[in-house]
């Protein structure tokens, strides 16, 4: 059978003001195109469905609908949480979706294992492969905190219990393989952020305060691992069967200049046994790679104010689609009417200028994200960091000290909000 992977849809993102809807929908189209050219028998969702725990309707019509359209394709669904989606809100509609050959897996179940494990159906209705459903993990859902327990003693205990937890999922997956006739492939979920992989500007970070990625020994000996949050597609082991398939469509000026991708599958490709009938026969890769259009045109140009003119002049335009602009402007000395000269060069262009940022030819040396300007773009964290930076009287120490201290302040806050999210659904 063939299962396509997917994750970090974002549906409802508001980006710098514009809204997402036309590409997210221009998306699905593609996709569901894509479904019936390649005979997709199951997709799979590796979290954040949506951008917010509470997105607009639109984007739950444009969710309830996927549905829809995947099972008038005979396609089975399967979407696990991710940091972004509410739990309460995916669970709403999960009983219902079932019907729907959906599984929705939105929060880790200690109690009820074998929840996580999904069986993928063949055309004949026969089990294919096995999907061992693992949403975004938070700690309070794989472990219970003790009191007086220093940082690094609740990282290496978070650590046991995530990597105990998806070998549960996984042993139950392998007894109810032992049923079956032939084995079948087992396939692993994820949403956080593993060793190797590199995040992007719109990644907002997991697991605060505790850790901040996982080693790849965390994880069961899957024959493939279907993983999300971060937002470039990449794999994490060297066979490429671990892997990131990224967002479909750039969510930061910073994801651009390289494919957007997602994956297609071969489940009867997984085995390393398989048969091979002509030796001389190039080797068949089970994992595809497919690139997805660029839905909405997207630049980002920096240099001095006369570079800068000079590439926003040579920009490809297509007069059916507004470009979206992102300029840094690098120069030491201040430029009062930098704003302006940039809406002069593309008065009556199909280009929107949304950002325009300012950066000295040291700050231009320095490796890492580019210094975000406004307060809407910070996380919680950047905040408290430049809070500290320009406090010049905190020593190295000190500094370490409040940090610590601002972490555990931050996972019992989320802890607290997740808990009173529960209690009213």
């Amino acid at each position: 059978m063939k299962i396509l992977h997917t994750s970090d849809w974002h549906l409802g993102q508001h980006f710098m003001g514009k809204s997402r809807r036309d590409e997210h929908k221009a998306f699905i189209d593609w996709l569901l195109a894509l479904v019936d050219r390649e005979s997709i028998d199951a997709v799979i969702i590796a979290g954040d469905v949506f951008d917010t725990g509470s997105p607009p309707s639109y984007a739950r019509e444009m969710y309830h609908q996927l549905v829809l359209d995947m099972k008038a394709r005979h396609c089975q669904l399967v979407i696990v949480a991710g940091n972004h989606d509410s739990v309460s809100m995916l669970n709403e509609s999960k009983s219902l979706l079932m019907y729907l050959d959906t599984q929705v897996s939105s929060q880790a179940t200690l109690e009820d294992i074998d929840s996580h494990v999904v069986a993928l159906k063949d055309k004949t209705g026969e089990v294919a492969a096995w999907v061992c459903a693992v949403p975004y993990l938070r700690p309070k859902d794989v472990m219970q905190s003790v009191a007086g327990q220093s940082e690094q003693d609740k990282k290496l205990s978070l650590l046991q219990s995530i990597g105990e937890f998806y070998q549960q999922v996984y042993e139950a997956a392998c007894e109810k393989n032992k049923a079956l006739k032939t084995p079948v492939p087992i396939i692993g979920t994820g949403h956080l952020t593993a060793v190797g992989g590199q995040v992007s500007e719109s990644v907002r970070d997991l697991y605060v305060g505790t850790i901040e990625a996982l080693p790849t020994s965390v994880f069961p000996a899957f024959d493939y691992l279907a993983l999300g949050h971060i937002h470039r597609a990449q794999p994490i082991n060297k066979s490429g069967r671990f892997r990131y398939s990224g967002s479909p469509i750039p969510l930061s000026f910073d994801e651009l200049g390289r494919d957007k991708t997602l994956v297609i599958v071969n489940t009867d490709l997984l085995g390393e046994d398989t048969f091979v009938e002509d030796l001389f026969a190039e080797p068949v890769d089970p994992v595809q790679l497919v690139t997805i259009p660029n839905f909405q045109p997207m630049a980002s140009v920096k240099g001095n104010l006369k570079d800068v003119i000079k590439q926003i002049s040579a920009l490809p335009l297509d007069e059916d689609k507004t470009l979206w602009l992102e300029v840094t402007v690098i120069a030491d000395e201040y430029l009062s009417d930098v704003h302006k000269r940039l809406l002069e060069v593309i008065e009556g262009k199909p280009i929107e200028l949304l950002r325009v940022m300012r950066r000295s030819a040291i700050e231009k040396k320095n490796d890492g994200f580019e210094a975000r300007k406004t307060l809407s773009e910070l996380t919680v964290g950047d905040v408290f960091q430049q809070s500290l930076k320009s406090n010049l009287e905190l020593d190295e120490e000190e500094s370490k000290t409040l940090t610590e201290l601002f972490n555990a302040c931050l996972t019992e806050l989320e802890a607290h909000q997740q808990n009173g999210e529960e209690k009213q659904s």
